[in-house]
C-alpha cells in the first residue's frame, strides 16, 4: 500500500500548515513525481486570472488580445501550471467549485456529492490552488471532506469484489478513484488468500479421510 501511504502523507501537509501557515512555502507538490499522469492533467485545469503587470510575449495566451504581450488589467484562464508561474504578476480568482456556497455543501454532507462532476481532479486541483493563494479555511474544508469520503470510499471498494465498480467510481475524482482501484485490488487479492487456505484445508481433510479408509480396508476382519 505504498501508494495509500504516500497519499495520506501528501494531505497531512494540509493539517500541518493550518496551525503554521508559512510551513507551505517548503512544502514541495502533492503529486507522485514528474511521471504522474494525473498531476500533469490536474495542472492544465484552467484557473481566472487578472493580469496585473504588463507580460512581455504572453500575448498569444489571450485569443481576444492583439499583440504580443499580455496587457495590465486582462482577465483570462491560465492551466495552473502558469499561474504558479506568473503569481507575481496575475491575482488568480477562486474557481467556482471552491467558492463558499460550494464549501458550504461540503461542510453539510461531502459524502453524497458527485466531486467528479465538479471537478475530474477536485481534491488534487484544489490543494494546489490552497498553496497558490494560502487560502487556509478553504485547506481544513478539503481536508474535512476527503476524511469523511475517505472511510467511505474504501468501505465500498471492499464490497464491490464481484460487481461493476463503475456504480461505486462515477461520482468520485480521480484521487478518490486511485484509492478505490487500490482497496478493491487488496481485497480481491485478500479474498482470493482466504480461499486458496481454504482449498488446502478441504483437501487435506479429503486426503486424510481417504487414508483412513485405506487402512480400515486393509485391515483383517
Amino acid at each position: 500500500f505504498f501508494f495509500l501511504n504516500t497519499q495520506l502523507q501528501s494531505w497531512r501537509f494540509v493539517h500541518s500548515w493550518s496551525e503554521s501557515p508559512s510551513w507551505i512555502e517548503e512544502t514541495g507538490s502533492m503529486s507522485q513525481g514528474y511521471f504522474d499522469i494525473d498531476a500533469i492533467l490536474s495542472d492544465q485545469v484552467a484557473i481566472p486570472v487578472d493580469i496585473k503587470h504588463d507580460l512581455i510575449k504572453l500575448g498569444h495566451f489571450d485569443p481576444n488580445g492583439e499583440g504580443n504581450d499580455l496587457k495590465e488589467g486582462t482577465k483570462l484562464e491560465f492551466p495552473m501550471w502558469l499561474a504558479r508561474a506568473v503569481k507575481n504578476h496575475a491575482q488568480a480568482s477562486t474557481p467556482l467549485v471552491y467558492t463558499p456556497p460550494y464549501r458550504e455543501t461540503l461542510k453539510a454532507d461531502a459524502t453524497v456529492l458527485r466531486l467528479f462532476e465538479w471537478n475530474e481532479f477536485y481534491f488534487e486541483f484544489g490543494m494546489e490552488y490552497v498553496k497558490l493563494l494560502k487560502d487556509i479555511d478553504l485547506g481544513k474544508v478539503l481536508l474535512d471532506a476527503f476524511g469523511a469520503r475517505y472511510t467511505s470510499v474504501m468501505d465500498m471498494s471492499q464490497n464491490a469484489v464481484d460487481e461493476d465498480t463503475s456504480l461505486y467510481t462515477s461520482g468520485l475524482d480521480a484521487l478518490e478513484r486511485r484509492l478505490f482501484e487500490a482497496g478493491h485490488r487488496a481485497d480481491k487479492e485478500y479474498t482470493k488468500w482466504l480461499r486458496r487456505g481454504l482449498d488446502k484445508i478441504k483437501m487435506a481433510v479429503s486426503v486424510e479421510a481417504a487414508s483412513r479408509k485405506r487402512k480400515r480396508g486393509s485391515n483383517p476382519t
